[in-house]
């Protein structure tokens, strides 16, 4: 610095006066400075312009153990120090370090040093003061101003600002307001207080330099598109426009190259203000108005805003609603257009929403887009369409599965199927069948419903007929009401996706915005599927006389619930639902409502579709409760159940066919089973089941194989081939012997044994004995207690002293354990002993695996053992053989009497109704009151 100085000075032999210093670039003193002044008698003044760029530019150069900066302040130090003391010479410097990027904070030191040195001799010159800035502008871009027009013109503005209804920021109403009008025409005073007050704050920018570039590129181009349908009065803020968009020194340019530094406004232009294809929101905005005559509305506000919206720090806040009005507003132009514009941008109108425009305390741009408004313009995009398939293809995810066959959207006759063996629950399509409710009125049944309920066919243009199966048909339809905001959900997360899937859009979006867009598409997401299942709350089903309604059990919001699940709830509240842990029906119910009296047999698949045909009844949705009561008519009634596939006839055995032609008893064939459970059932066209076991023999007597015996039970002898009787011939026809004495029964031969005489009936010391096979808990106790009343006599009372019950079926351990808890079990629990023999296998991955166990003790002792010892069985191949017994031995005997009270006629009645099936053996005298005497 201090050589260029001496040089321009002195040219070459000032130069040299310090030219070691120049090169070693160290600083001159004052002795030396003034030895350079001495070559002239002229006084000599030195400008030095923007002190703080050359110090930054300095101090990155490094002079021995400082840099370049450090010596240029010293050098100014004795500069000054100089001029102070020399009348010859006069230093004249600027210095403005609001201008910096980002300072050093070394180069700000320097600063703050050479500031505080010259405070003490300097005069402090300010080229442009607040309000000569306008003047200057004035000057420098105009060769005249007409002040007779600047009159006219504030005098005209003041008092529409004064008139009109709206409200403007207080100075406006000022009589000073007048004059400052008039003062900075033709520029509208908002120009230059946000130019020098609002974006003066940006670094980089200098006042006045800036102000004069960008209004003169404004003048420029207002001059080249002058608007032809209503008459200018001042220069606007809207009239910095992005649409100035020349590669160099354009408005656009410097807002992109300097301005948006720090504010980068670039997409919010882009995407809000002006494109050269005319597609921006504001551009869009304007041609509602243009065509009308009135000012491009919308390009006026958001270029206004933009402006005020590029401040740096603390005054970056946008404009007020008032200094709005005061910056735009015309007195050509109603107020009205202003806001409705306004509105327009900030998203009344979808089309033409902002982006990145906030209106909030204060209207302003900011660099993030508002995500809300992008969404919100996206759903005015997304088509009906578009939405109703994404509501029907989120519905289908909420019907769920379980128990009904589910149809979608059914609309002809063909596409119900008229189908016996499970109930179909058809969901109606929303514009099909939408249900509108009345508070106070029955809800009627849409006329397609009726026609589907009442009308079938076997293929699409086939043949109408009438449905059979009318009580397997029910109807899901959505509620008109509750509808339309369940598609605007559906609206939502389609407009949702669709801006995720934009690369291009969701570039602008920050990481936040990204994360707020992935959290509300989860959040539709849910929405949707909670107004789905909530529509469709309209159930139609069948009753004694046809359709009825009901409104669905609620689902939850969280989604666990289907609306197969709460259509099957629904049902279960109102016992339309048969559970497969219900209990099996009775006789009554099962003759009432599933057995046609007028028969003598049905197929079980017959008793299946007596649910589909009969309305009101409650609906099968698996075979199991029908398994169970087929089960129970044929342990506790006079029902017979015949497998066609295995030839195997079931049936209680309590009293013995009239048309078995054979002498040996039916239950000793090898095709007759005395017990039955639900799962040897089956239901199916092959599976039949009788009113009564003649029933049953007179349709397939031929096919039960009589008992196979071989020798006389007596006497040894061989019986004929095939023969049915157990003696033969000649022992048949010998008289009966007592089977506790031995001594011969009058009256009965061989063929009727085992029988007492009557003197061992009445006793003392006559007994009876009696064992079942594999029955019915109730049936086993009954015929065991039949058996001692019968052997007894009509005047003697038997008594029970020894009860044996083997638990039979597929899980003894279960039923036994259930037994121990029953009270006449209990009650004797000092009288039983339980014998246990467990036995299981499977085939593990690397072995089989084999568990074994033993229990023979009290009752109090079995109760506590563990019901499942093990878990490796249920698994596939593997099996289990369990043992479980429980030995009654009283110390006296029970009466079996008219009071009922015996341990049989308690165990009866307990166990009556389930399905535990057991052995059992029992014993005891013939006369209890004989022992007593």
């Amino acid at each position: 610095m201090w050589g260029e100085i001496a040089y321009q000075l002195f040219g070459l032999d000032g130069y040299r006066e310090i030219e070691d210093y120049d090169r070693d670039r160290q600083a001159p003193g004052q002795n030396t400075l003034k030895d350079l002044l001495e070559q002239s008698d002229q006084p000599s003044v030195v400008l030095i312009d923007e002190i703080a760029e050359y110090l930054e530019d300095a101090s990155t150069l490094e002079v021995g153990g400082a840099t370049l900066a450090s010596q240029t302040v010293s050098f100014m130090k004795s500069l000054l120090e100089t001029a102070a003391q020399v009348d010859s010479l006069t230093v004249i410097y600027s210095i403005a370090d609001s201008a910096f990027k980002e300072e050093a904070e070394e180069v700000r030191g320097l600063v703050d040093e050479l500031d505080a040195v010259v405070q003490r001799q300097q005069k402090v010159i300010t080229p442009t003061g607040e309000t000569e800035v306008g003047a200057v502008l004035q000057h420098r871009l105009f060769d005249e101003i007409d002040t007779d027009v600047a009159a006219t013109v504030s005098e005209q503005y003041f008092h529409f600002y004064d008139e009109a209804p709206r409200q403007f920021p207080q100075e406006v109403s000022e009589d000073s307001y007048r004059s400052k009008l008039e003062r900075e025409y033709p520029f509208h005073p908002t120009v230059l207080e946000t130019l020098t007050e609002k974006i003066d704050t940006i670094p980089d920018f200098q006042r006045t330099r800036g102000a004069l570039k960008l209004l003169g590129r404004a003048i420029h181009y207002l001059w080249n598109h002058q608007p032809g349908e209503y008459d200018r009065h001042f220069l606007r803020l809207y009239d910095l426009t992005p649409a100035d968009d020349a590669p160099d020194g354009s408005i656009r340019a410097t807002l992109n190259e300097s301005l948006f530094e720090f504010v980068d406004l670039s997409a919010a232009v882009t995407a809000d203000i002006y494109t050269r294809d005319g597609t921006a929101h504001a551009q869009l905005e304007d041609q509602k108005w243009t065509e009308k005559g009135i000012p491009a509305l919308g390009s006026h506000i958001t270029t206004t805003v933009l402006w005020n919206s590029l401040a740096f720090g603390e005054q970056a806040s946008g404009i007020a609603r008032r200094g709005l009005n005061e910056a735009v507003a015309h007195p050509d132009v109603t107020f009205d257009h202003y806001d409705n514009a306004l509105k327009n941008l900030g998203g009344d109108d979808m089309n033409v929403a902002c982006y990145y425009l906030y209106d909030e305390d204060q209207i302003r741009f900011k660099a993030e887009p508002n995500l809300i408004r992008i969404i919100d313009q996206r759903i005015q995009n997304t088509s009906e369409e578009q939405a109703r398939s994404r509501f029907e293809a989120r519905l289908e995810r909420e019907v769920g599965s379980g128990g009904f066959n589910v149809e979608m959207f059914a609309e002809e006759p063909a596409d119900v199927a008229d189908d016996g063996s499970s109930p179909t629950l058809s969901i109606m399509h929303m514009l099909t069948a939408p249900v509108q409710t009345e508070r106070g009125r029955e809800t009627e049944v849409p006329d397609k419903i009726q026609e589907l309920y009442e009308k079938t066919a076997a293929k699409h243009g086939g043949t109408i007929q009438s449905r059979s199966y009318k009580n397997y048909v029910l109807f899901l339809a959505p509620d008109s009401e509750l509808l339309e905001n369940a598609v605007d959900q559906a609206t939502r997360l389609e407009a949702i996706e669709d801006l995720r899937e934009d690369s291009q859009q969701t570039a602008d979006l920050s990481d936040e915005q990204l994360q707020e867009l992935r959290d509300r598409e989860d959040e539709a997401r849910g929405l949707l599927g909670e107004s789905v299942r909530n529509v469709y709350r309209h159930l139609f089903y069948v009753e004694d006389d046809g359709l009825t309604h009901v409104t669905i059990t609620s689902v939850d919001a969280g989604g666990g619930t289907k609306l197969v699940d709460a259509v099957r709830t629904t049902l279960e509240d109102m016992n339309r639902i048969i559970r497969d842990d219900d209990q099996p029906k009775g006789k009554v119910w099962f003759e009432q409502k599933l057995w046609q009296s007028q028969k003598r047999r049905m197929t079980t698949a017959d008793l299946e579709t007596q649910f589909a045909r009969k309305p009101g009844l409650p609906y099968l949705l698996s075979t199991k409760p029908l398994r169970k009561t087929i089960a129970r008519m044929v342990s506790d009634y006079e029902y017979a159940y015949w497998d066609s596939a295995t030839k195997t006839a079931y049936w209680n055995a309590q009293s013995q066919p009239d048309n078995w032609q054979h002498d040996a008893p039916l239950p000793d064939s090898p095709d007759v089973t005395t017990s039955i459970t639900d799962s040897q059932v089956k239901i199916g066209d092959e599976y039949e089941l009788f009113g009564s076991i003649e029933d049953l023999l007179d349709q397939h007597a031929d096919e039960i194989r009589p008992p196979e015996l071989t020798e006389c039970a007596n006497c040894g002898k061989d019986l004929p081939p095939q023969s049915t009787h157990k003696l033969c011939e000649e022992c048949r026809s010998k008289p009966a012997e007592c089977d506790d004495c031995g001594e011969e029964v009058e009256g009965k031969t061989k063929a009727d044994e085992p029988v007492l005489c009557e003197d061992c009936k009445t006793g003392p010391g006559g007994t009876w004995n009696k064992s079942t096979g594999s029955m019915s808990a109730k049936r086993a106790f009954s015929e065991i207690r039949g058996h001692a009343v019968s052997q007894a006599g009509s005047d003697a009372t038997p008594g029970i002293n020894s009860l044996i019950v083997q638990i039979e079926g597929d899980q003894p351990f279960k039923h036994g354990s259930f037994v121990a808890q029953r009270s006449p079990v209990k009650s004797r629990s000092e009288s039983i002993t339980v014998d246990l023999d467990y036995k299981s296998r499977a085939e593990m991955g690397n072995g089989e695996a084999t568990f074994n166990a033993n229990f023979t003790g009290p009752l109090d002792a079995f109760t506590t053992l563990n019901q499942s010892p093990e878990g490796f069985s249920d698994r596939a191949g593997g099996n289990q053989k369990v043992k479980l017994s429980f030995k009654f031995q009283m110390d006296e005997p029970e009466a079996i009497d008219g009071d009922e009270d015996d341990v049989l006629v308690q165990l009866g009645d307990e166990l009556d109704g389930t399905n535990i099936t057991v052995r059992a053996q029992a014993g005891g005298p013939t006369n209890i009151e004989g022992d007593d005497s």
